[in-house]
């Protein structure tokens, strides 16, 4: 069986930076924020306490120690 999960998954959620709608994403080895516009990536750990139904369902995907 092969199981794959999305890498990247727009969301609500504003670029400090220019305003648009940023995407969560990932790699091998983090999740992060970033801004399909200008390009900036952020730390995930700064929008947490913000978390829209797009970065619920995600993360839900994602094999972590959310501890």
């Amino acid at each position: 069986m092969f199981y794959s999960a999305p890498r990247d998954c727009p969301t609500t959620l504003l670029c400090p930076h220019c305003q648009t709608p940023l995407h969560i994403a990932r790699s091998c080895h983090e999740v992060f924020m970033r801004c399909p516009d200008c390009e900036k990536r952020f730390p995930l750990k700064d929008f947490i306490s913000q978390a829209d139904a797009a970065m619920e369902e995600f993360m839900e995907n994602v094999y972590c120690d959310r501890i």
